[in-house]
């Protein structure tokens, strides 16, 4: 019986910098619809939640606007740039990152949660 190899396109990977999160290419197309995200720290699963936010609902005055953070996308890749968030997320989980440098992390999309999830239990290199 033949198996055949398939590419799991929902896995990617966060770079996380001094002043903001970078998201590599394979996640970039839950990112289409994006206007604002949101973060959100699961401090017992150790990861990151980023919940895309279309113009929409992000104009609607349902959410607070100071939850929404602004996301650029190009081609390649796509930037969450809030030194805020980074000191937060520092703090959570215990990271110290200098300038010019960063520490990369697995993600992927969640189909389920409609999120994506940056597992923070380990650096990858």
């Amino acid at each position: 019986m033949l198996e055949f190899f398939e590419y799991d396109d929902s896995n990617g990977y966060a770079s996380v910098y001094d002043s903001h999160i970078t998201l590599n290419k394979t996640l970039l197309k839950y990112l289409k619809d994006a206007y604002r995200v949101r973060v959100a720290v699961d401090k017992v699963k150790d990861n990151i939640h980023i919940y895309v936010i279309n113009k929409d609902y992000a104009l609607s005055g349902e959410l607070k606007e100071s939850s929404l953070l602004p996301v650029s996308i190009s081609k390649s890749y796509a930037r969450i740039c809030s030194r805020p968030l980074i000191e937060y997320i520092s703090n959570v989980f215990g990271l110290t990152i200098a300038k010019k440098e960063f520490k990369r992390f697995k993600a992927c999309y969640d189909d389920v949660k409609q999120v994506i999830l940056i597992d923070m239990k380990g650096e990858v290199s």
